[in-house]
């Protein structure tokens, strides 16, 4: 079946919708979860701190991570992290989105971006 809604061929169609957004903050285990984007760019430490609390982990064994949060977001495993950063967590603005599914980056965008 093949669905036509009247627009040319290379047109963007302008979508509103409205989202319920469930956060839950360390909830599981970020084991498993792989980089699926990143935060907007800019993004304070915090800024991320206002939304999300203080940072669940602030250093991983192998030293390439010193700020996660991880948790839950309407049931989808994510993870906001510092990978490998030269800088301090406090001055950092170039945060991971991990996950196990790639709308976890545009739902947690969308939360953050509407707090």
């Amino acid at each position: 079946m093949e669905v036509r809604l009247g627009f040319e061929e290379g047109e963007k169609m302008k979508v509103k919708m409205e989202l319920d957004l469930n956060v839950q903050m360390g909830a599981g285990s970020p084991t498993g979860t792989g980089c699926q984007g990143y935060m907007p760019e800019g993004t304070l430490y915090e800024e991320l701190v206002r939304v999300f609390g203080d940072p669940q982990v602030t250093s991983s064994l192998d030293g390439k991570i010193q700020a996660e949060w991880f948790g839950r977001i309407n049931g989808l495993q994510f993870t906001i992290y510092d990978y490998k950063s030269r800088v301090e967590p406090e001055r950092n603005t170039d945060w991971h989105i991990g996950g196990k599914h790639k709308v976890v980056v545009e739902l947690l965008r969308a939360y953050f971006q509407s707090c």
